[in-house]
């Protein structure tokens, strides 16, 4: 009995095997929307977040750095470190439940991505060449911004916070829009 279950098993294997029908890449086998690829472009550690009452000494020391960075190549990689952080830091207070403060840290955070945008762009118009990897980094930076910005709106209950994420999406695709003026 034991030796026909075998034999069953054998015979009935090749079956299913042939019958699996191969799908498309990026396509679900049920025939739905293809899902996206996540992005793969981790986010810095932010460090201090905004809710710590030290925060205002890590802004000082920004600002500073900010002001004493005159080379504009280094000045949008500290934008879009800048860009990266408040991101991440948003990420962080929402996962705390502290979804009002986790908004506004990301839309600074958006701001500092059109300032690397727009030194970029100041550049170029200089007649600057603007560096392949510069743009890439930035490229890519902003892939991630409008796939974890996408994902929070979605998971945002409150309208006030739900508005504020959408318009950071807005300006992040506006930025994305502006980097073909960069090559």
């Amino acid at each position: 009995m034991k030796n026909i279950g075998v034999f069953l098993a054998l015979l009935l294997f090749p079956v299913m095997v042939f019958a699996a029908t191969a799908t498309p890449a990026g396509q679900s086998p049920l025939g739905c929307a293809p899902t996206p690829e996540p992005v793969q472009y981790d986010l810095p550690y932010p460090g201090m977040l905004p809710n710590n009452p030290l925060y205002v000494l890590k802004q000082a020391r920004d600002w500073i750095l900010d002001k004493l960075i005159m080379d504009p190549v280094k000045k949008t990689e500290f934008y879009i470190l800048q860009g990266d952080k408040r991101l991440a830091m948003g990420l962080m207070l929402s996962a705390s439940g502290n979804g009002v403060l986790s908004e506004q840290t990301i839309s600074k955070g958006e701001k500092y991505m059109n300032n690397a945008v727009q030194s970029l762009l100041t550049l170029k118009a200089q007649g600057k060449d603007v560096p392949a990897y510069i743009t890439d980094h930035l490229t890519q930076s902003l892939a991630k911004h409008a796939e974890v910005l996408t994902a929070q709106i979605q998971n945002a209950t409150d309208a006030t916070i739900k508005s504020g994420l959408t318009g950071s999406l807005d300006l992040v695709t506006t930025l994305r829009a502006d980097l073909p003026k960069l090559k």
